[in-house]
């Protein structure tokens, strides 16, 4: 039997993923971090940042490397490759290896890197990649193409990768689309490894109270959609379905948590039509508070424009599904939520579509509640952060025995 793994280099070398303002990536991070620390797993984070340090990452074994590339006028004429960033990853994990014996690099894909697969060559250790979108595409998506010269070379990153990585790690199968389909590429095997929750611990009735007394009036309906308000999800075609929605039921509330570049489109939308006492943004919150509130309301929306593209999951999807609340969907969640089963979706992302599925669940409260505990059910089931934690350990099992 192959020796077990004991310490992990767990790699973030994008310095636009910032761990302390993007809650998705650092609930994930995090989860991973302290799942493979109960499991008396060593890692060590290391991470390219914008700043020499991160919050709320105290109980962790880290290393953050400013950002670093070829400024002024070269930086000008040559795009940015990574190299700088890469050289310093590798020497650093080759420096640190010395003390603390790695046994696997498992890395966090987001942009340009070489380090963390050229380490694991030069220890002649298993490399894991896990991709948690295609990387390149998804910046088109939304609204920010790659340069056809950056473009070439993350192309040539990713085969790179690709070619000499001992396990994938995919966060949906719906990358697989992007890379098999569109680019040609053939893939190694790979796994699917959808996101996972937490079953937090429950508020008591009167803490609900008072949340909602926050937020809307005794007998109203309230919905909560947390997340990125950005322009490319289309935030202000959720609003705008949902002022569809309440023109067929005034007694909804909608509570907005989150930042992002489409907030002030969506103040002047709600100022503009009047809608202050039923669409009311609350900025963000801190993710414990953010899961009292979840267990206050009483709906969850998920709202993305256009078709199925990357992803068929979140994880602020499993977290509303774990405390049993029914979820609204556009088709996007097709991954995690069986339409009228464990959760709600509508047939595309229209707004009229999407209001619609809103009323008709709205109008069905028993079915609503069936829905959301099998949704329960599904996640303390299948997707808590233990299940997660042992899919992983298995994968990290897998390349060692092999390599």
């Amino acid at each position: 039997m192959t020796k077990f793994p004991l310490n992990i280099v767990y790699l973030c070398t994008n310095p636009g993923l910032n761990l302390d303002k993007m809650l998705g990536p650092k609930i994930h991070i995090q989860a991973i971090l302290r799942g493979l620390k109960s499991k008396g797993i060593n890692s060590t984070l290391i991470a390219v940042q914008k700043t020499d340090s991160v919050q709320e990452y105290d109980e962790f074994d880290k290393i953050i490397l400013p950002h670093r590339y070829l400024r002024g006028f070269v930086h000008r004429i040559v795009p940015y490759t990574g190299i700088v960033d890469s050289l310093r990853i590798l020497q650093k994990i080759i420096a640190l290896n010395r003390t603390k014996h790695f046994t696997l690099i498992h890395e966090r894909y987001t942009g340009l890197s070489w380090g963390g697969v050229l380490a694991a060559k030069f220890l002649r250790i298993p490399y894991i990649l896990q991709m948690v979108g295609p990387g390149i595409e998804e910046k088109a998506i939304q609204g920010y193409p790659i340069s056809i010269s950056r473009k070439w070379l993350l192309l040539l990153n990713q085969k790179f990768l690709l070619t000499n990585c001992s396990q994938l790690i995919l966060t949906s199968g719906l990358i697989t689309t992007f890379i098999y389909s569109r680019r040609g590429w053939l893939l190694p095997n790979y796994h699917v490894l959808l996101t996972a929750a937490d079953q937090p611990q429950l508020i008591s009735a009167e803490e609900i109270l008072t949340i909602r007394q926050q937020y809307c009036q005794s007998g109203q309906t309230l919905f909560l959609y947390s997340g990125s308000l950005y322009r490319w999800y289309d935030s202000v075609g959720l609003i705008r379905a949902f002022h569809k929605a309440l023109d067929l039921n005034p007694g909804l509330v909608l509570l907005l948590i989150g930042a992002g570049d489409a907030v002030n489109d969506i103040q002047e939308y709600i100022q503009k039509n009047h809608l202050t006492d039923s669409i009311k943004l609350s900025g963000t919150v801190a993710h414990n508070e953010l899961l009292k509130i979840i267990q206050a309301v009483d709906y969850c929306l998920v709202f993305y424009p256009g078709e199925p593209t990357y992803f068929g999951s979140s994880t602020k999807v499993l977290e509303y599904m774990a405390l049993g609340k029914p979820v609204i969907s556009t088709p996007h969640m097709l991954e995690i939520i069986e339409d009228g089963v464990t959760g709600f979706m509508s047939k595309s992302s229209s707004e009229k579509e999407f209001a619609a599925k809103i009323i008709e669940v709205v109008n069905n409260p028993e079915q609503a509640h069936i829905v959301g505990e099998n949704a329960r059910r599904k996640i303390a089931s299948h997707y808590l952060w233990k299940h997660y934690l042992q899919r992983l350990i298995n994968i990290y099992q897998a390349a060692l025995e092999r390599h």
